[in-house]
């Protein structure tokens, strides 16, 4: 007699294992959990009726979605699909299924549909945010076999951009939404600074808005600043974006322009139409 008692899952029947799922009813198998939402965590929270009402109302948004008009696509490693017209969007976190990302899982918007859709309506949004992850390194050289920092200092940046919403919905709590596939890395000479008087030179010459909040921090907003520069006959100072803008990093600092400006679009869709 083994030492742990296999029990059949509340869905199909077969027998489950020890990692398997507890529900109020008992397990769910392997099987099963892929026929319910990639977002769905509550497990000790639901019965079976529960578990059966989320798989039937994905085969309807399934059967449904392939006619949606999804005018508005974002993402690279999660993905999201914006009907706007119809305020809803489907969303999936992650289009890889390789380990470092070489192994592509959805390529098209009828590859998401497939992999079984959640409907979401912009009123279900009860709160949206955009998470920006910022880890550092600092970049040395070697001289006589020793590691030595550069004067000032070179930091590596890397920049990761993820939408986090909480929902009112039959199922899911909550998403989030990782828009970067790999880091956006931005090599920057000295520390980044917030508090320079370069942005308060920027925001007397050219009327800026005002402060944001961003990570507990006052700082103007980014995009708002590109926007001003680009139109502006003034030659800016270099730690105006926070970042030492060079001929090394100016594509990188675009790129971390570009995830923002795709962040903040889909947020003011959203949050345009129900907060």
């Amino acid at each position: 007699m083994g030492l742990f008692k296999k029990e059949n899952c509340v869905l199909c029947g077969e027998k489950t294992g020890m990692l398997d799922k507890k529900t109020l009813d008992g397990k769910v198998c392997k099987n099963c959990r892929k026929e319910l939402s990639v977002w769905f965590d509550d497990y000790k929270g639901s019965d079976k009726v529960l578990l059966e009402a989320q798989i039937a109302l994905r085969t309807h948004d399934a059967a449904i979605a392939k006619d949606f008009n999804f005018d508005k696509i974002f993402g690279e490693y999660g993905v999201i699909l914006i009907d706007e017209d119809a305020q809803r969007f489907i969303a999936f976190p992650s289009t890889s299924k390789g380990l470092f990302g070489n192994q592509r899982d959805v390529k098209s918007i009828d590859d998401v549909i497939d992999l079984g859709p959640d409907i979401i309506n912009f009123d279900m949004v009860e709160d949206f945010e955009i998470d920006i992850t910022e880890t550092t390194r600092e970049e040395k050289f070697t001289e006589n076999g020793e590691q030595k920092s550069y004067n000032p200092p070179h930091i590596l940046y890397m920049e990761t951009f993820t939408l986090r919403m909480k929902l009112n919905h039959p199922y899911i709590k909550s998403i989030y939404i990782q828009l970067n596939d790999g880091a956006v890395q931005i090599h920057n000479i000295g520390r980044r600074q917030w508090t320079d008087p370069g942005r308060k030179l920027a925001a007397h010459l050219l009327n800026l808005p005002g402060l944001v909040k961003e990570n507990q921090q006052a700082v103007y907003d980014n995009e708002t600043l590109l926007s001003a520069f680009l139109k502006s006959d003034y030659e800016m100072p270099d730690y105006s974006y926070g970042f030492k803008c060079s001929m090394k990093n100016w594509e990188e600092v675009q790129r971390y322009h570009y995830y923002l400006a795709m962040a903040r679009e889909i947020q003011d869709i959203i949050k345009g139409n129900v907060l």
